[in-house]
């Protein structure tokens, strides 16, 4: 599906789903405490068009979508959920929280443009309506939503008056998946029970953490000196994932199946693989030869896997980390034929060393 088919199905569903209000409080008995900021989204890519639904799902006010280039079915998802789209020379930036929902190469020049645009909006108010509503702001807050760049990215808003976070999902955003996780009809919020790693200022930390909540997500903190290795993780629990997955279907490919019947036929084994891991742990959910020590079959797997060396090098380098990591039989043999180069000679004489 292409990027503006994708936007005019989000606008679509939040157009219908914009009408009933499923929060049943009266506006004379609204505490301050339980209005939420208002908020204006920088950058409408996978993430953004996510948290947009996220966000309207719970009722929090848009101000404006920033873009560099204005589309048709942009106005449509900005017209739907009350927004004005603009470009950041013409944003008024009148919201509580500016969301930069750009790639991470863009975060730290978007912050010097906000606070370019920010500085001049002191000087020269774009409207009196703007005005108001900056002059009521308690505190300007500005977040970014990269998972390994640090709040500080957003460091020199800090000089016009802003509060920093960043606040990361920590879940994927193919855009496909984005039409998916919310239906008409269906009752869970699009991010409910997605963790949130929060860092930045204090007054950023908490407003975020009430927002993420808001969304019914699952807010966290995160030291700033963790970030690099808990973006790792994260790319081992989703896309290096899908790498592995990958190399599966490969295989199963080298075997003479379609790329659909592999994953027809491995959807089973990976499904029950991942409920016994989150169930049971690791070691109770290990199986396999390298588990039980059958040395021979792993040589084989070497052999087979000859022709395709980086098959053959992924192999290697899994079954290794397996060797150090989970409860495995036969150690030295295994390690014995992982270390040796995988060439015609080398293969048969491990198979038959294996079996000897």
């Amino acid at each position: 599906m292409r990027a503006h088919e994708t936007i005019e199905h989000m606008a679509a569903l939040a157009s219908k789903r914009r009408s009933p209000v499923h929060r049943t409080s009266n506006a004379s008995s609204i505490r301050s405490e339980d209005v939420l900021p208002s908020v204006t989204l920088i950058g409408i890519g996978n993430w953004g068009l996510a948290l947009a639904l996220a966000l309207q799902d719970a009722r929090v006010p848009f101000r404006e979508f920033i873009v560099r280039k204005k589309r048709s079915s942009d106005q449509k998802l900005a017209s739907v959920m009350g927004a004005q789209l603009t470009t950041m020379a013409k944003a008024t930036l009148d919201a509580d929280i500016l969301w930069i929902c750009t790639p991470d190469g863009a975060i730290s020049s978007v912050a010097s443009e906000l606070a370019d645009r920010l500085d001049k909006l002191r000087q020269r108010p774009s409207s009196l309506r703007a005005t108001k509503r900056i002059n009521q702001r308690t505190k300007l807050m500005v977040f970014h939503s990269s998972g390994a760049l640090a709040s500080t990215e957003l460091a020199v808003l800090r000089t016009v008056g802003a509060s920093i976070a960043s606040v990361h999902p920590l879940m994927t955003f193919p855009r496909r998946t984005v039409l998916a996780q919310k239906q008409p009809g269906c009752n869970t919020a699009p991010l409910a029970h997605v963790p949130f790693a929060v860092e930045g200022d204090p007054n950023a930390g908490q407003t975020a953490r009430r927002l993420v909540r808001a969304m019914q997500g699952e807010p966290f903190s995160l030291r700033v000196e963790d970030k690099p290795l808990y973006h790792a993780f994260g790319a081992f629990t989703s896309p290096l994932l899908i790498a592995l997955l990958t190399a599966a279907t490969q295989t199963a490919m080298a075997a003479g199946y379609t790329p659909q019947e592999a994953r027809r036929r491995m959807r089973p084994i990976v499904e029950r693989t991942m409920t016994n891991f989150f169930a049971d742990g690791p070691d109770k959910s290990f199986s396999g030869p390298i588990a039980r020590g059958d040395a021979a079959t792993v040589a084989r797997h070497l052999e087979a896997l000859r022709a395709y060396p980086r098959l053959a090098a992924a192999y290697t380098e899994l079954s290794l980390f397996a060797l150090g990591s989970l409860p495995a039989s036969n150690k030295a043999k295994i390690r014995q034929f992982l270390a040796r180069p995988i060439n015609n000679s080398a293969s048969r004489a491990m198979v038959r060393a294996s079996t000897a």
